[in-house]
């Protein structure tokens, strides 16, 4: 079993929520302690969150935490920079990415996820029809991690067909907090 990291994908601006969404609250928590406390759950050896916009207001949620914060100044250039500020403060061999916006995501999955990366160098989750976030990449793949630009973070690499990936189900990965509405 190798070991992992989980960088959690949380700098954005949250324009279309109307406020920072990594506070608002789903089942009693914050949509970023739930994210958190799934990854330290997880098993990974590190857990790593990115901040951004509204840092000031997000990172005493998570307080008590077993977490490295890292900022991502370059927030305003989209996804991409979130990942390379992430890969670069990760120190495992296995980098699982997610985002604080999909409160189905269980440790467990994110935990298959990074297992999956032993017999492909991407590993992504499955949900109505398409594979995306949360995903897993082996060190192998954090050079092209690192050459991402734009908001799209991953999903060219996960899409692009030269690599292999390992599709892990995720039953409720369509549920992404976009606006108000979705909680």
């Amino acid at each position: 079993m190798q070991s992992f990291g989980v960088i959690v994908l949380a700098a954005g601006e949250s324009a279309r929520f109307g406020a920072p969404k990594q506070l608002a609250k789903y089942e009693g928590e914050t949509l970023i302690q739930r994210a958190v406390q799934t990854a330290i759950d997880s098993g990974a050896e590190e857990v790593i969150v990115v901040l951004g916009a509204h840092k000031e207001q997000i990172a005493p949620a998570l307080t008590g935490f077993r977490v490295q914060i890292v900022d991502n100044v370059e927030w305003k250039d989209g996804m991409s920079s979130s990942i390379s500020v992430g890969i670069e403060a990760l120190n495992e061999n296995v980098a699982v990415i997610m985002t604080c916006d999909q409160p189905l995501i269980t440790s467990e999955h994110l935990h298959a996820l990074a297992m999956a990366t032993e017999h492909a160098p991407i590993a992504a989750s499955g949900y109505d029809g398409v594979l995306g976030v949360p995903c897993a990449f082996g060190r192998e793949m954090f050079s092209e991690l690192l050459k991402l630009e734009g908001d799209d973070g991953a999903r060219d690499l996960i899409r692009s067909r030269r690599r292999p990936v390992a599709n892990v189900p995720f039953e409720g990965g369509q549920l992404d907090i976009d606006v108000k509405e979705d909680l």
